[in-house]
């Protein structure tokens, strides 16, 4: 079964910089079992993601795997079960609270981290202090120009 988890919605699953595209549809391979009072729902549920690199910038995707094994009833406790419909088992809260908790949190690297590294800009040299250094020519990080023009006054 393949699930559109972000068709019509106000808000994509986001964690920090991962985060899911609007045409991403979620591969769900679930059994659902009948048991007194409910009905038992296991099995996984994967779906591809997409963050930047944090060193090169370049785009990294991965895949996000979630183990399922959810109670759905009638009579739900908050944190614990999910509703149980008349005739119908609405997915898509279960999916996308399972997809949001394998989202990977964190830094974001290539694999390959010989060619993150090369691709990188050089915006210090590895012999440099972290803010130690006083040659104006040195090469900066373009994302930090905007406050290279903030001027503060003297008190």
């Amino acid at each position: 079964m393949q699930v559109a988890l972000l068709q019509d919605l106000d808000s994509p699953l986001k964690v920090g910089d991962v985060a899911l595209s609007a045409a991403e549809v979620a591969l769900v391979d679930l059994v659902f079992d009948q048991v007194h009072g409910g009905v038992t729902v296991n099995g996984k549920i994967s779906v591809v993601w997409q963050a930047e690199c944090s060193r090169c910038l370049r785009e990294v995707d991965g895949l996000a795997v979630a183990e399922i094994e959810e109670l759905f009833e009638e009579n739900p406790q908050e944190g614990e079960s999910y509703p149980l419909g008349e005739e119908f088992i609405d997915l898509e809260l279960m999916v996308r609270e399972a997809i949001l908790l394998e989202l990977p949190v964190g830094v974001i690297r290539c694999s390959a981290t010989e060619e993150c590294l090369e691709s990188a800009s050089p915006y210090m040299s590895s012999g440099e202090e972290l803010g130690g250094s006083s040659d104006k020519s040195a090469i900066k990080d373009p994302r930090w120009a905007a406050l290279d023009d903030l001027k503060f006054e003297d008190d």
